[in-house]
């Protein structure tokens, strides 16, 4: 029996995991952190990775979890003035076959976990990685599998160990993550439409999450001050707010009813495209093989058809041939959206937000 390795429990790895798990093929993850939780707040499950998903059985908890859109507002940062509306509501689903969601990070994690069979070995951070598979660890243990596959994020060290590349390299924006329970808002301010506020070097997301309960929002500032280590740095709301002069009143009196202990910071880092995915009987998915800016909504949506496609191909082909299938069916996709993930937040945060309404 082919024995297989995937490296790193996020929703990339969890996912593959559980595409072999429904095709009776086992698979061993192993994770760095010594608690398999995942970190975050909201996240965005568009009609593409919702199919994944209900071909998984998970589709029936996505919807009670997650959150339906309806009209997504595009509004000017300063004005509060709507440029654009967009429709995510039920008609995405009728056209598309699943709905477009919005849930918490870590109840989409734990959907994933808890339908999972295949052992989970924690506190396993990955030192080296050969093109054959064989593994060793930090804390000097190894293995080895007949396919490995590495879904260890933008900073992975089976990228590094294998596949030639530039560095991840910090983009200009930093970003900011914030959680409001939606009682510290007015009325009017928990009843606006989810959406975009867009101006000049700022962006605005914000959407509800664990069915309305809590407000999440990221925003995203262009700026070349990042001396912080680290992918989820502790700020506040002082730090934020003097980001946002002249922003909406709606923006602000968000950010004001936040939590310092609930607000946090991380540089955007991107990376280039790669020529290949597979090096010997090794392979890349998620953010480890396409890491993409967030302007989109496609990084986690992207890295659930990765572990899909790769799922498929291992169970019907020979190793080899899989891992070629897989990559010659995702990189140029995958490419793709990297690319027009980098142009649209160039877009929303031109110099005159308004000619998108245009």
């Amino acid at each position: 029996m082919t024995e297989i390795a995937v490296v790193g429990a996020g929703i990339g790895g969890l996912t593959r995991a559980l595409a072999l798990q429904q095709r009776g093929i086992a698979a061993t993850v192993y994770e760095a952190a010594p608690v398999l939780k995942e970190l975050g707040a909201g996240i965005t499950i568009s009609p593409n990775a919702g199919r994944v998903l209900d071909h998984l059985g998970l589709g029936s908890e996505v919807r009670r979890l997650g959150v339906l859109p309806g009209v997504q507002h595009v509004r000017d940062l300063a004005r509060g003035k709507t440029i654009r509306m967009m429709d995510r509501g039920q008609g995405l689903e009728e056209r598309y076959g699943a709905p477009y969601r919005h849930l918490h990070r870590a109840d989409l994690h734990g959907l994933l976990a808890g339908a999972l069979d295949a052992p989970i070995r924690l506190g396993k951070m990955l030192a080296g990685v050969t093109a054959d598979g064989a593994m060793h660890f930090a804390d000097g243990s190894t293995a080895r599998a007949d396919v490995g596959v590495g879904a260890d994020g933008v900073r992975s060290v089976v990228r590094d160990a294998l596949f030639a590349g530039a560095p991840p390299q910090f983009t200009g924006q930093v970003a900011w993550r914030g959680l409001v329970p939606v009682e510290r808002l007015s009325a009017d301010d928990a009843a606006a439409e989810p959406g975009i506020h867009i101006g000049p070097g700022r962006l605005v997301l914000r959407y509800p999450v664990r069915g309305g309960a809590l407000l999440n929002y990221a925003i995203f500032v262009e700026t070349a001050e990042w001396d912080d280590e680290g992918w989820s740095c502790p700020s506040s709301r002082a730090e934020l707010l003097a980001h946002l002069p002249g922003a909406d009143g709606l923006v602000r009196r968000m950010v004001e009813a936040t939590d310092d202990a609930q607000l946090f910071k991380w540089a955007l880092f991107a990376r280039e495209p790669l020529d290949s995915w597979v090096k010997g009987r090794v392979t890349l998915l998620g953010d480890a093989a396409h890491a993409m800016l967030p302007f989109l909504g496609q990084g986690a949506a992207t890295a659930i058809e990765d572990a899909m496609v790769l799922g498929r191909a291992l169970a019907n082909f020979a190793p080899d041939e899989a891992l070629r299938r897989y990559a010659a069916a995702r990189l140029p996709h995958t490419s793709m959206v990297q690319l027009q993930s980098r142009l649209i937040g160039l877009a929303f945060q031109g110099k005159d937000p308004l000619a998108l309404g245009q």
